[in-house]
């Protein structure tokens, strides 16, 4: 009765070992690790154009300006000037320079313009994001060469061996994507490290060149070089929402746990490189689609070990974290594969039958007299196991999913990825959430329960609601009557218990001590069970009465730690679509009509 949230641990958790390890690598004994596969990549990447040229276009006042002097400008200066417009994204510079150049006696060949790092104009449009650059350089480049110059020109790689189409890629432009293809660019072209576009869009958590280039057919589980998929480069570069769409591809294929806890050359898995780079969120994550923790890469470490070596606390403890008796009871939630937890449920009826049945034999022969309250108390317990089949079985609020991939792509074009469920191919309504137990989109999504199997949604809020309700009421009133009673011996002459009389006096030792002994069980039980149950009403009144999701309270916690992240992805995350949080949020009896009826009755949310 607790929720699968996803919810960051602060990364200033300490422990003695931890303690320990950090003295020791700030006096210098123990290097912090770091992948070279990796941060030379990135690198790279960082530092493809060059923008030191000595020539600047500042010095004209205006685009007339520019145009009466282009005629006066020497051939050399003028390509300079041109290289210098396409680095600098003066897109209306550039193409009054190009059209100068077009009508000049030289013969305007763009092939062997290049800057410093052997890079063509078309590699720095496309870096640049520039796509109106680019369509004019295509077309001047296809008038001014041969079929074969053309193709060698738009398939031209840099002196890192990266094309054009994998600079599209990383800024994420589909446009020059789209004209690069029609162009008839090669985008299956690979860079010096052996990685395709899809992969680079990946390090740049471009989810929408991501899904295009998947549909044109490229590969999501191809290794470079360096055995690295496009999983191992979204994890490193922290591009959670790549890794997010690329989970969801990989669940797809028979042998997903292969691939997710594949070795690249240093022999790390996906999680290895969470945990070098420390980032919890994409660890969880991980760890939730069936990351393997025991996985040795070649230094024979653990992702664990790999954490504890780079002091990167946060997923250190996720990683090692065993709170067994935490999650039994859903006071803190497990971070495993979804499953469903029949331990849980079927442990859930025995407590609960035993508690009740056991008070029933050996405690309410003691106020016999009241029988009014004895009666009202079965009935309570029956209420609750008539409201938990119903939490059990009502659906919370599905939405309905579409199957066409191509819907996806759509989708992105219009809204921002964090908008979009990659499971459901659905623009997710306002603070719906994709369940990964239930495999769908939830109206309004609180949390999924693990002892009723289900998640709790709109539509079967009330109900959970009163069935955790009922189920506090009577362990509370079940511990009051045993512990009051556990010392008392029965006494005879018990009008409706008329059966514990011949028994009082045959085996009155025996009854007293099996009395004792299941009473004591009960209260153990009961205590237990009330701390966990406790814990999870409190939780929902504060829900019912201010109208705020079990979920968005942990988002909105989790968005306060992200926004000091160092990813894009993270800080990018506090826009997802949950309630827009209210500084000054107001109790109100309003708000509990809202959170039993009046949201699964909102058209926003369906």
């Amino acid at each position: 009765m607790n929720t699968e949230i996803e919810l960051d641990k602060q990364n200033n958790i300490s422990s003695p070992l931890i303690n320990n390890k950090e003295n020791q690598q700030k006096s210098g004994q123990i290097p912090i690790r770091s992948s070279s596969i990796y941060q030379i990549n990135q690198d790279l990447l960082r530092s493809q154009i060059n923008d030191q040229l000595d020539k600047s276009l500042s010095e004209f006042q205006s685009i007339e300006e520019l145009r009466k002097v282009m005629p006066f400008v020497n051939y050399g200066k003028a390509l300079n000037m041109l290289l210098k417009a396409t680095q600098e994204g003066e897109v209306e510079e550039f193409l009054v320079i190009l059209d100068d150049l077009k009508i000049r006696k030289e013969k305007l060949k763009l092939d062997e313009l290049l800057d410093q790092k052997k890079q063509t104009l078309l590699h720095i449009a496309c870096f640049k994001n520039q796509p109106a650059v680019v369509e004019k350089l295509l077309e001047t480049a296809k008038q001014n060469s041969t079929q074969n110059q053309f193709e060698e020109w738009i398939n031209r790689v840099n002196q890192d061996q990266f094309a054009s189409v994998h600079f599209a890629a990383y800024v994420g432009s589909i446009s020059i994507l789209e004209m690069l293809k029609d162009a008839g660019a090669d985008l299956n072209i690979k860079n010096s490290q052996g990685q395709n576009a899809l992969s680079v869009a990946a390090q740049g958590d471009q989810v929408q060149a991501m899904v295009w280039l998947y549909l044109q057919g490229q590969s999501i589980v191809e290794q470079d070089s360096q055995g690295g998929t496009p999983l191992h480069w979204a994890t490193y570069f922290d591009s959670l929402f790549a890794l997010q769409f690329l989970l969801s591809w990989l669940s797809k294929l028979p042998n997903y746990s292969y691939y997710i806890n594949l070795k690249d050359g240093e022999g790390m898995t996906p999680l290895h490189l969470a945990a070098v780079t420390g980032n919890c969120r994409i660890a969880k994550k991980l760890l939730q689609k069936g990351a393997n923790k025991s996985i040795r890469d070649i230094k024979n470490q653990t992702p664990a070990e790999a954490a504890f070596e780079n002091q990167q606390n946060g997923v250190f403890e996720i990683l090692m974290s065993n709170n067994c008796l935490l999650e039994f009871l859903n006071i803190k939630p497990s971070i495993k594969p979804p499953s469903v937890s029949w331990t849980q449920i079927i442990a859930f009826f025995i407590i609960y039958f035993y508690c009740m049945i056991g008070t029933i034999l050996f405690v309410y022969p003691f106020y016999f007299k009241h029988e009014w309250l004895q009666i009202l108390s079965v009935f309570s317990f029956l209420l609750g196991i008539i409201l938990y089949f119903l939490t059990m079985f009502l659906h919370p609020g599905f939405i309905e999913k579409s199957t066409d991939q191509q819907q996806l792509f759509k989708l992105l074009n219009d809204n921002e990825p964090w908008e979009v469920c990659q499971e459901c191919l659905i623009k997710k309504p306002e603070r719906s959430r994709h369940c990964e137990f239930c495999k769908r989109c939830i109206v309004v999504y609180d949390h999924h329960c693990p002892w009723v199997n289900n998640c709790i949604g709109a539509k079967n809020y009330f109900i959970y609601f009163s069935f955790i309700s009922i189920i506090w009421i009577n362990l509370i009133h079940i511990l009051i009557l045993n512990s009051a009673f556990i010392g008392q011996e029965y006494s005879d002459g018990n009008p409706i218990y008329s059966w514990f009389n011949n028994m009082i006096e045959s085996q009155s030792n025996t009854l007293f001590i099996t009395k004792i002994v299941v009473q004591s069980i009960i209260i153990f039980l009961s205590v237990l069970f009330i701390i966990a149950v406790s814990h999870l009403l409190y939780g929902q009144i504060i829900t019912l009465f201010t109208n705020r999701t079990t979920f968005e309270k942990y988002k909105q916690a989790e968005n306060l730690q992200s926004n000091n992240g160092k990813s894009k992805s993270q800080k990018q995350l506090s826009q997802q679509s949950i309630k827009a949080e209210d500084p000054k949020i107001q109790c109100s009896c309003a708000n509990c009509i809202l959170m039993c009826c009046g949201n699964a009755n909102n058209p926003a949310f369906q």
